[in-house]
């Protein structure tokens, strides 16, 4: 089918983009165009929340529908319980990844059919792909708050959209397609470069493009290249980012060009958790669709505002129930009142934490790599662990002496306590067929 698509003339292209766009849409959202558009559906949650007092309730009702239709849960339905108190919930076992992926299939509920659920598959880049199903009524309640959020920051998603998909939809003639219902363009970042970057701005300007939406290291290159040109585009009002950790240097590079507040993002492939963040100095979890819980290594409850791994108890994920789900992602939370979570900081993958050769364990990079010459556009820090080398590989629009990184260095030193070997690579560009996605730290087990 893709190979179909890049043979079809662009007119068709962007008819074959709206047919599968407002498909999506109608999945997420349950709009349907001209009879229940996306405006519409916007415009009757004004005034919503996403959260509310009846996580109790919640919780009770997934471990209900898990144990009457779910494999897993049926085999191993006396560990799990009806709750009395959000406490109680201490007492459900933990749901280990591992445990998961060995029993991948048993975790799927027996209700699921083609026309009541949409199949996904996680990345797989902290171990093999899982797969599961989500219903389309889990599925609506979990974009449901999406919108939520958004009006709440005076985000209209009906407006003139340009995300930045992880999807060779386009190509360098001509970098976005359109869903020509919704006035939503689909621009492909495979083509984003400095050669490239006079056909970006045109699309974005010419188009008057009000919000940008994609990874966060795809929107700060984006960013950095409009820069290199002297390009400005005064139509966006709003850019929202998810997927990736959006790091402090990123955010402030962003907001700056744009004049904006980013809007920030959390989720994942399985459909755990929801929380966002925007005007507030922290990130708001939304529950209903999920609560969670931070604990350290040994499963015990953190303090406010220390790291922990976050458990997820998802109540959008009934075809494939997550009850206390170690993720993998961690984050500090400032408070926990009558069920709302405020969050301090998303610190992301438990496997993004380098150590030293002394022992010492670090993952705040973002207090560095800010540090890194102008002119680098987009760069990867290379670091494994248990030793004292590091590589940075970067595209640059121009030529960097090694002095302009000292004080990366010295940074990256003082903070690591080390003295490291630094090694500074130059490429023309990040290969980026896996979705796209640019990680900022790439961190190598030591397997010695």
């Amino acid at each position: 089918m893709k190979r179909l698509y890049k043979l079809l003339p662009v007119p068709i292209q962007h008819l074959a983009i709206t047919f599968v766009n407002n498909y999506k849409y109608y999945q997420k959202y349950g709009a349907i165009p001209f009879f229940k558009p996306l405006k519409s559906i916007i415009k009757n949650l004004k005034g919503e929340s996403v959260n509310d007092d009846k996580t109790l309730e919640r919780i009770n009702g997934l471990i209900e529908y898990a144990v009457e239709h779910v494999p897993y849960y049926i085999e191993n339905k006396e560990k799990y319980f009806k709750l009395n108190s959000i406490e109680d919930l201490k007492k459900i076992p933990v749901l280990h990844k591992e445990t998961f992926r060995k029993n991948n299939t048993m975790f799927i509920s027996k209700q699921v059919t083609k026309n009541n659920s949409y199949s996904y598959k996680t990345s797989g880049s902290t171990g093999t792909p899982l797969m599961g199903y989500t219903s389309i009524k889990d599925l609506r309640s979990r974009f449901e708050s999406f919108l939520i959020s958004l009006n709440k920051e005076q985000i209209d998603y009906s407006s003139r959209v340009g995300r930045f998909l992880g999807a060779n939809v386009a190509s360098s003639k001509l970098v976005y397609r359109k869903d020509l219902i919704n006035n939503h363009y689909l621009f492909s970042i495979y083509d984003l470069s400095l050669e490239n970057i006079n056909a970006y701005y045109y699309a974005l300007a010419h188009n008057k493009i009000e919000i940008i939406e994609g990874y966060p290291s795809t929107i700060y290159s984006l960013v950095k290249l409009l820069k290199t040109k002297g390009y400005v585009v005064t139509s966006v009002k709003h850019v929202l980012t998810t997927a990736e950790k959006l790091l402090d240097h990123q955010k402030e590079e962003i907001e700056a060009y744009f004049n904006v507040n980013v809007f920030d993002y959390y989720g994942s492939s399985e459909g755990s958790a929801y929380m966002y963040k925007c005007n507030l100095d922290y990130y708001l979890n939304a529950n209903k669709v999920a609560y969670f819980e931070t604990v350290d290594y040994n499963f015990k409850e953190t303090e406010n505002d220390k790291p922990g791994k976050m458990l997820v108890t998802s109540f959008t994920s009934h075809f494939t129930p997550l009850i206390r789900y170690d993720i993998g992602d961690s984050c500090s939370v400032i408070s926990n009142e009558n069920q709302i979570i405020k969050v301090r900081e998303i610190l992301g993958r438990q496997d993004d934490v380098y150590t030293t050769p002394k022992g010492y364990e670090f993952s705040r990079f973002s207090l560095l790599l800010k540090y890194l010459p102008e002119n680098v556009l987009e760069s990867q820090l290379v670091l494994k662990n248990y030793t004292d080398k590091a590589e940075l590989v970067y595209v640059s629009d121009a030529s960097i002496d090694l002095q302009e990184f000292k004080s990366f260095e010295d940074k990256m030193n003082t903070l690591l306590k080390s003295n490291f070997k630094f090694k500074y690579t130059k490429i023309e560009g990040f290969d980026k067929i896996k979705r796209g996605k640019l990680s900022a730290i790439k961190i190598i087990k030591n397997e010695d």
